[in-house]
């Protein structure tokens, strides 16, 4: 049974305790963090991030993997566990960060939930998988939409590159860790937000050559068009949409096995 919806979520775990230790040492969270855990499983992660943060608050939608995790971990005061889906769930008013190995399907629902929120992560670590990386970091030839609109508050790099023996079950696709973290100052001041985000998507939408743009040119080139306005909001209601859709779908195949 729990392969069967893990195979749905496209979630595979960690092999390997002391290279998650390595890699959360490296991503820069501190005594003095609270950090996530999305998707959290068995609380391999969790447990590793729990040695080194102030307070972790583990997500994981499998009620008999939040339960074994629970059975784990009942000796660590810091551990908060949330049983539910993180689209779901109310992000921290308070500063955190975010070191997890997500399900691949939702990547892009997880990020852009991150991102676009009033009280985005200062840092968030992401093991995903490469492919779907490459959709938000800056590249030498084409930009995504989705790489332009984070550029002006986000710094994105793609990390450490893990073997697909490094998880169970192996995954058949090349996976990564993806960084991001919030820059000091924004290249677009916070109150031009909205008119940078419409800019783009109106762009996106009408000529799909701007791909092509650097992301200095969109930083240096956005205005305040008339035609443009409205765009960034009317995109999020229809990938809303998609979301729920496929949210849907997903809980339709969930009740075979549950």
């Amino acid at each position: 049974m729990f392969k069967t919806r893990r195979k749905l979520l496209s979630q595979n775990f960690l092999r390997d305790e002391g290279l998650i230790t390595r890699l959360i040492r490296a991503s820069g969270i501190s005594c003095k963090d609270t950090v996530l855990d999305i998707g959290a499983g068995n609380g391999n992660i969790a447990e590793a991030l729990l040695s080194i943060s102030r307070k972790v608050i583990a997500i994981e939608i499998d009620k008999a993997l939040a339960v074994q995790m629970s059975r784990r971990l009942e000796n660590h005061k810091a551990l908060g566990i949330v049983c539910g889906d993180f689209l779901d769930f109310d992000l921290p008013k308070e500063p955190y960060k975010v070191f997890s190995n997500i399900p691949f399907a939702i990547t892009g629902e997880i990020v852009k939930k991150l991102l676009f929120s009033d009280n985005p992560p200062e840092t968030c670590v992401l093991i995903v998988q490469k492919e779907a990386a490459q959709k938000f970091v800056i590249n030498p030839k084409k930009q995504s939409m989705l790489s332009i609109l984070f550029y002006p508050w986000f710094d994105i790099t793609v990390g450490h590159v893990f073997e697909r023996t490094d998880f169970y079950p192996t995954p058949i696709v090349n996976t990564c860790l993806l960084k991001i973290v919030k820059r000091p100052t924004p290249l677009v001041p916070d109150g031009e937000m909205n008119k940078y985000r419409d800019f783009v998507v109106y762009k996106y939408t009408k000529c799909r050559s701007v791909g092509e743009w650097s992301a200095v040119r969109w930083i240096n080139t956005y205005t305040n068009d008339v035609h443009c306005r409205g765009s960034f909001a009317k995109w999020q209601r229809e990938q809303r949409k998609l979301v729920k859709i496929h949210r849907t779908r997903t809980d339709k195949k969930w009740k075979q096995f549950s």
